[in-house]
């Protein structure tokens, strides 16, 4: 991870329903997705039980079925957890910064970063789940168009969600040690 300043666009970004008022894309299946996302027993515990403040700020747009996919869940997080944050800021107009966030060159939608409460960055998670990067990588001859289709529906499978909460809560719990829980 490369050392970053205190993260300024923190102020800049929006909180998840400003973020689902202003988008025009994916609205109904976000809802749907955060709305269908099964949390344990368990998990609400420890998302609960998180110590530190951890702030999420995640870099996607409306437009992106990975973004669709993954930011319900990270919203149902935060909707849990009395010491999490989440904001989002739209990659398009921001992109400037959504540079300096490339992976292998490439820019990567969403780019979901886990900072500390004083915007300085702990973690970071890209994309999709490892599921679904395994599947997606095996369509590799196929069209921009069946990819977005089988993203689609990769992200309606409720194995897929689980897996994006779990990858999710993993680096919270990661972050809330780094920052010394005790």
């Amino acid at each position: 991870m490369i050392y970053m300043p205190e993260i300024a666009e923190w102020n800049d970004a929006v909180e998840y329903k400003a973020f689902l008022k202003s988008a025009r894309e994916n609205v109904e299946l976000m809802k749907a997705r955060y709305d269908d996302l099964m949390v344990s027993e368990e998990e609400t515990e420890a998302l609960s039980g998180i110590q530190n403040r951890v702030d999420i700020l995640v870099f996607g747009t409306d437009r992106c079925n990975d973004t669709a996919g993954n930011l319900p869940v990270l919203a149902r997080i935060a909707s849990l957890s009395p010491n999490v944050g989440l904001r989002i800021l739209d990659s398009d107009k921001n992109g400037h910064f959504h540079e300096a966030l490339k992976v292998n060159g490439k820019k990567k939608t969403p780019v979901i970063l886990f900072l500390s409460s004083d915007h300085h960055e702990l973690l970071r998670w890209t994309e999709r789940p490892t599921a679904a990067y395994k599947i997606m990588n095996e369509m590799n001859d196929s069209s921009l168009e069946e990819r977005s289709v089988e993203l689609k529906k990769l992200y309606s499978d409720p194995e897929i969600l689980r897996q994006s909460l779990s990858e999710f809560m993993t680096l919270l719990r990661r972050a809330d040690y780094v920052l010394g829980r005790h």
